[in-house]
């Protein structure tokens, strides 16, 4: 065999079942190429080693092996390699070994047969070798030789790691995929590498619990009749075997078992490991097999390989999703803020909230709202399927409200047992759902309960209930506003009803009307005012004015000034006097109180018209229709009250005929503006009027209020009052 040196032969094997076999042939077969003889003692030696050491790298290492021959003269090498570097392979036992042992027993082989035999180690790899023959070093423990180093100089070449072919570009494309994507590609790898009946992963959330995430395979429950319909309430199979899985590691969990490796389970096995980035472990992903010692060590190493390869990516994902989920939240809260601050009204404001909610965070939502009694009721009650609405109302109104207790969040709730005619259908399922209710609270006020619920196959997660506390915190500021909005309008409202007269009196022989419209949304109390009061018999007084501002200081004048006039002019004092004397208490209240402007007069109807006496102070003059269809203006502007002390006033005298009209406006209507135009600009409002001759006086007050609003593009930013008279042919 001289002519045979330095001769080498190369192969590699998955592992597999088949690889065994695969590799005694290779050995055999290149042994006799070689020129050695089949029933050469050292060929079989050869195969028999070979064989026991490529058993022991698919079954402990768990990676593909190569096995190299070598012919040095008559020696043979031969050494097999595997991609486990870590794994510890025990000294040789000595005279004391334990031969009932079921493992193990591949290095006992080469200490017994072989002339030298060794263990290398390599940061990428590890190679078994041995040697046989007459020159071979006898001590059991030689050097390695140069096939060796050969090995694991190609092994540890560029990046140090065996990768297979591709490797580079599927870790790229690890990080194409998203969160999702990466634990059911992780879940469907670990059940593959190991051949296992199920697979799992669990990922710790913010508050450090783990939950499940993604499952592959089929349910081990299913597997174990004991536990098959504890594993499906419903009937139906658990497709994923998540409740199963959960049953288990609890079991184990409360036994103190090693859940690095559970084996020996009557009828299952269970293997974890941990997913881990940067030092921190994130999550865990378990198998699981209806085989009792399903699982061996090399397995363990898979599924650890599997854990290791998306840990990295999958943290990456998890990030990038924690801050789309981060921003997404922001987002839907800026957009719910923005949502509820465009209104005012309580009852709009909860059916927002409600169409917030459902069905983006729940299926169904209810709010409830303290009635005159002070015990919540259902104010608003909304589902996904609207036509459960009416169930839901039913059996919310027959549950004991939620408790708001001061200083309290969200608290877990659940609708009361359905009466006997609910029990049957949706009823049922609706008072089986999970819910949670979330106190409003604004301004240390409780406002009522805001209530959510998801169907009963799944409880809301900690995210969509901690954004919905985040969410309620917003509908009831919004509410509290809407409320105190209303409280103001239906005051300012009072208030505005308690300046005008509550009805305007029939005055016969003439026909009399008037209008009134509040600029803005009603939220101020206005300063115009008008009234019309019978002072004698046949004799009747008149008023129309502007108090300077808006709000409580105007109100408060308004007031002063309607009621200080009704009682001067019923003290029998005449027109004049009655504004001077009215002038004299405003001027007396100083700065306190705004400037006025007013048309007081009185009215005598007579057979076929009447005489009407006026002062004119400070306010836009008053016009008079004639029945002829010309339009006068029929008295003289003087000093607005509440500017001079001591001002004198002089009333001017107008004659009607039957079908005359009396027009008295305030600036609302004369300075409604278009641009730059006012309505009053070229005796607008004459023309105005002039267009109304023939009509009744409610028709006159409505047409001038139709202008008034067509006049300009916007509502009018001042209030509007008009006072019209028409003379009747009596």
């Amino acid at each position: 065999m001289d002519g045979h040196q330095d001769l080498n032969a190369e192969a590699a094997f998955e592992p597999d079942p088949t690889a065994v076999a695969d590799a005694r042939r290779f050995v055999r077969n290149t042994l006799i190429s070689w020129g050695l003889s089949g029933q050469n003692e050292l060929v079989t030696d050869a195969v028999l080693l070979a064989s026991e050491l490529v058993t022991n790298a698919i079954v402990h290492a768990g990676t593909p092996v190569q096995l190299t021959c070598r012919l040095d003269g008559a020696n043979v090498e031969v050494s097999v390699l595997d991609r486990h570097p870590a794994r510890v392979i025990p000294d040789p036992p000595g005279a004391v070994a334990d031969v009932d042992r079921p493992s193990g027993r591949g290095l006992v082989l080469p200490a017994v047969l072989s002339s030298s035999w060794g263990v290398t180690y390599a940061p990428a790899a590890k190679v078994i070798w041995f040697r046989l023959g007459p020159d071979a070093a006898a001590d059991g423990h030689a050097a390695a030789g140069p096939a060796v180093d050969e090995s694991l100089a190609a092994a540890n070449h560029a990046d140090a790691g065996f990768a297979p072919p591709g490797a580079d570009q599927a870790a790229k494309d690890l990080l194409t995929l998203s969160y999702d994507e990466l634990l059911g590609h992780a879940v469907s790898l670990a059940r593959e590498a190991v051949a296992a009946d199920a697979a799992y992963a669990l990922i710790a959330d913010e508050g450090g619990e783990l939950r499940m995430r993604a499952a592959a395979g089929r349910g081990v429950g299913q597997l174990h009749v004991d536990q098959a319909a504890a594993a499906a309430s419903d009937g139906t199979p658990d497709a994923t075997g998540m409740s199963t899985f959960l049953e288990l590691y609890n079991q184990f969990a409360e036994r103190g078992a090693d859940l690095a490796q559970i084996q020996n389970e009557p009828l299952r096995s269970l293997l974890t490991v941990p997913f881990q980035a940067q030092g921190r472990v994130t999550g865990m992903l378990a198998v699981a097999a209806a085989e009792p010692d399903r699982f061996a060590e090399a397995d363990l190493a898979r599924v650890q390989q599997v854990a290791d390869a998306v840990a990295l990516p999958l943290e990456r994902a998890r990030l990038s999703e924690h801050d789309r989920i981060r921003r997404a939240r922001l987002s839907f809260l800026a957009e719910a803020s923005d949502l509820l601050a465009g209104t005012l009204d309580q009852e709009k404001t909860i059916a927002l909230a409600a169409q917030l909610v459902v069905p983006r965070l729940a299926a169904w939502c209810a709010a409830l709202v303290p009635d005159e009694d002070g015990e919540f009721r259902p104010a608003y009650v909304w589902h996904a399927d609207e036509s459960q609405v009416d169930v839901l109302t039913a059996l919310l109104n027959s549950s004991t409200a939620p408790r708001v207790l001061p200083g309290g969040g969200a608290e877990p709730w659940s609708l009361a047992e359905p009466p006997p005619e609910l029990r049957a259908g949706p009823g049922a399922e609706l008072a089986a759902d999970p819910a949670w209710s979330f106190p409003l609270v604004a301004r240390d006020r409780s406002l009522g309960v805001f209530i959510i619920g998801r169907p009963r196959e799944g409880a809301l997660a900690q995210e969509s209930v901690e954004l919905a506390a985040d969410l309620t915190r917003r509908v009831a500021l919004a509410l509290d506003n809407a409320r105190l909005y209303s409280e103001q309008r239906q005051a300012n409202n009072a208030l505005q009803r308690s300046l005008l007269p509550p009805e305007l009196p029939a005055i016969p022989g003439v026909d009399v009307a008037a209008g009134y419209e509040a600029a803005g949304e009603g939220n101020e109390v206005g300063g115009d005012f008008y009234d019309v009061f019978e002072v004698a018999a046949g004799r009747w007084r008149f008023a129309i004015g502007d108090v300077c501002g808006k709000g409580p200081e105007a109100a408060a004048v308004t007031g002063l000034t309607r009621h200080a006039l009704r009682i001067l002019a019923r003290e029998g004092h005449d027109v004049p006097t009655v504004v001077e004397r009215l002038n004299a208490l405003i001027v007396d209240e100083g700065s306190r109180a705004p400037f006025v402007t007013l048309i007081h007069g009185e009215l005598v109807p007579r057979t076929g018209g009447g005489e009407v006496s006026l002062v004119c102070a400070g306010h836009p003059p008053p016009l008079v229709l004639r029945s002829a269809g010309d339009v006068e203006t029929v008295a003289e502007s003087q000093p607005l009250l509440g500017v001079l002390h001591g001002a004198a006033f002089e009333q001017s005298v107008v004659r009607l005929s039957a079908g005359d009209v009396v027009l008295c406006v305030t600036d609302g209507v004369t300075e409604r503006r278009s641009g730059d135009r006012l309505l009053d600009d070229g005796d607008g409002l004459e023309d105005l009027l002039g267009e109304c001759s023939g009509l009744s006086a409610g028709s006159v007050v409505a047409r001038i209020q139709r202008a008034v609003r067509e006049f300009g593009a916007g509502p009018p930013a001042d209030d509007v009052a008009l006072l019209v008279f028409r003379a009747l042919q009596v």
